[in-house]
């Protein structure tokens, strides 16, 4: 049996782009210590980028986001699925047991298969009791399949867009008290809407149904309705998806259906679309309207927890 989760045989590859527009203030901040000559108490993460040091959304901070909301939208379907967090994540919290070896974690055991040289034998055992969450955005020992560039404000051709900056005074209250803290004044930093920030996410091997809990997801980021970063709670945070591109290609044909890649997986016929050589390629409305026959998939499919 092929395993899309499986790195053996590559089956399609996916990939959309585009550029994300915070409308509200956006914040992905360093932590609590603000670096080394920051005029303010929480400071923008930045990086050093052609010379010039720019704020940027990293691909790590995107996945968590993504991941959590598929949590949600996965949870309403009705999937039993794990946060992936440490000590709550498959590779934990899966007990198995083993004629020779007793109880074994689900992580314990994939990893001495893969040493001993089963690997058909530790992808079975992955397939058969990894959440679904696991098997799209990874585990312990396990890469996924979805993978989220850092977004920088940059053009097409690389080249850095203006940002502005904003710093806001807020008054910290006291978690316990609820009353203000002595501490009470701090200054946050954050990038004032209008910023864009280009973005990839980059699927091997996923079905149609898994594109489409992506899609589900990008839709509900479009919308403010999952924002990103930091003061969600104030304001903060809500973007908008701007020149999105689609493009997918099967393995090894390519052509215009994106097949079925599991039992629960229905086909997509998508003739009525551009191909440029051998890929499925829209942008705009139209690449909106591929992840909305995507999300339908991932609506209709009937999956085992």
């Amino acid at each position: 049996m092929t395993y899309w989760t499986s790195s053996a045989q590559l089956l399609r590859e996916t990939l959309i782009e585009g550029y994300l527009e915070n409308v509200e203030p956006l914040r992905v901040g360093v932590g609590r210590e603000p670096p080394l000559g920051a005029i303010v108490d929480l400071a923008v993460i930045r990086i050093n980028y052609r010379g010039a040091s720019i704020p940027y959304i990293p691909g790590s901070s995107l996945k968590g986001v993504f991941r959590s909301a598929a949590t949600t939208l996965a949870s309403h379907k009705g999937l039993k699925v794990c946060s992936g967090l440490s000590k709550d994540n498959c590779m934990e919290l899966k007990i198995l047991r083993d004629p020779e070896w007793g109880e074994e974690k689900l992580g314990k055991r994939v990893e001495r298969l893969l040493r001993e040289g089963r690997n058909q034998e530790a992808m079975r055992d992955f397939w058969e009791n990894a959440c679904l969450l696991c098997k799209i955005f990874g585990a312990p020992s396990y890469i996924g399949k979805v993978s989220f560039s850092d977004a920088y404000p940059i053009d097409e051709r690389g080249n850095p867009i203006p940002v502005r900056m904003g710093v806001r005074t807020g008054i910290a209250i006291d978690r316990k008290t609820g009353a203000v803290s002595r501490k009470a004044l701090y200054t946050v930093e954050y990038v004032e809407p209008g910023a864009r920030f280009r973005f990839s996410i980059r699927c091997r091997n996923l079905p149609n149904y898994a594109l489409g809990l992506l899609a589900a997801t990008l839709k509900m980021v479009d919308s403010g309705e999952v924002k990103i970063g930091g003061f969600k709670t104030r304001g903060f945070g809500a973007v908008r998806v701007r020149e999105i591109t689609f493009k997918s290609r099967d393995y090894p044909e390519g052509g215009s259906m994106m097949k079925a890649l599991d039992e629960a997986d229905r086909m997509l016929d998508l003739s009525d679309l551009e191909l440029r050589e051998g890929w499925i390629w829209a942008e705009g409305d139209s690449a909106w309207r591929i992840l909305q026959r995507l999300e339908e998939v991932w609506t209709s499919v009937q999956l085992k927890s």
